[in-house]
């Protein structure tokens, strides 16, 4: 669905293959393969005592022996550390292998918001941008992140258990910023698009949205990536040098400007499923609008929005989301 963006990994067996031989190191240096440690008093007939430790080295009280790796699950997040975003983005992480327990992966997550510790949660889902990363999850809070604000994740989940006979081989840290909370709100009724800014209101916009054949999702959608000029092409249409465009959905729903769409925009539903907007108006909201901020399709006549057709995190009640989704957390 999404694409880490990472430089090429190393093969995942040779990576086993090391870790493996660190942990063949390391039970070469506990008691727990060895022999019980045997401290002996012997004292010499002028009364002098000499202490000698036989039978193995210490281990400071403890004798249970490391775990041996299992089978590498490696894992890599999407956005680059100290990008700036909306607060609606989701955190996004993928993984080389289906965790089949992501119960401790989610207990080692550390985030916190200004320094102050947050509570979140991830949920699992099949992911097909990337081969090598099948599985991916998303993160977020019960509600959107705050504004204005600094955000720190810690992932020290290297060699923790994935499932049975998985771990995972790498630890993480990633930090970004929140800009203003920007809500945008569409209104197929009046046919207008309304945005606030930190609550306060920005402008209204006279759309167009998809027409009856081709209806628009409904449910609350995050701007994922901004584009200058682009082409569409769908049934019956094949536009380029479309502007100022904000993908809503992998399937292609954006808002951008619509010159050819003027007769209809703010009066009837037309379009593909994008939201069409007139050109000074798309500019404007180009300019302001940035990746992570939030638009809701209230009342659009399309099928209600889903996770995987989009950042569509915050159409799935929180409730759920606590659950894991396809890999359980709790």
């Amino acid at each position: 669905m999404t694409t880490p963006k990472s430089s090429p990994r190393p093969r995942l067996w040779s990576a086993f293959a090391l870790l493996a031989g660190a942990a063949l190191a390391l039970s070469a240096c506990t008691s727990g393969g060895g022999k019980a440690t045997r401290t002996v008093v012997v004292t010499n007939s002028n009364g002098k005592t000499t202490t000698a430790t036989t039978g193995g080295a210490t281990t400071g009280g403890s004798t249970s022996q490391s775990p041996k790796p299992g089978i590498p699950v490696h894992v890599a997040l999407k956005f680059e550390d100290g990008s700036h975003f909306g607060v609606g983005i989701p955190i996004i992480a993928f993984f080389t292998r289906k965790p089949t327990d992501g119960i401790p992966f989610q207990n080692a997550t550390k985030v916190t918001v200004n320094g102050a510790s947050a509570k979140g949660a991830w949920f699992f889902e099949t992911s097909s941008a990337d081969k090598k990363y099948p599985i991916e999850a998303h993160y977020r809070l019960q509600n959107y992140w705050p504004a204005h604000s600094q955000v720190h994740l810690d992932l020290p989940v290297k060699g923790l258990s994935a499932g049975a006979g998985l771990s995972y081989d790498d630890s993480l840290t990633s930090d970004f910023s929140t800009g203003a909370k920007n809500i945008s709100v569409v209104d197929d009724t009046t046919h207008m698009m309304t945005v606030t800014t930190d609550d306060h209101p920005y402008g209204t916009y006279p759309v167009s949205l998809g027409a009856a054949d081709t209806p628009t999702l409904r449910g609350i959608k995050v701007i994922m990536e901004k584009g200058v000029s682009i082409c569409m092409k769908g049934p019956g249409y094949n536009e380029c040098g479309i502007k100022f465009t904000q993908r809503l959905t992998y399937g292609g729903e954006y808002l951008h400007s619509a010159p050819w769409n003027l007769r209809n925009i703010g009066h009837f539903d037309s379009s593909n499923g994008c939201t069409n907007l007139t050109p000074a108006d798309a500019q404007k909201l180009y300019a302001f609008l940035e990746i992570g901020d939030v638009v809701t399709h209230l009342n659009a006549a399309g099928a209600k929005m889903q996770l995987g057709q989009g950042y569509g995190d915050w159409n799935v009640p929180w409730s759920l989301w606590q659950t894991g989704g396809l890999v359980r957390t709790r």
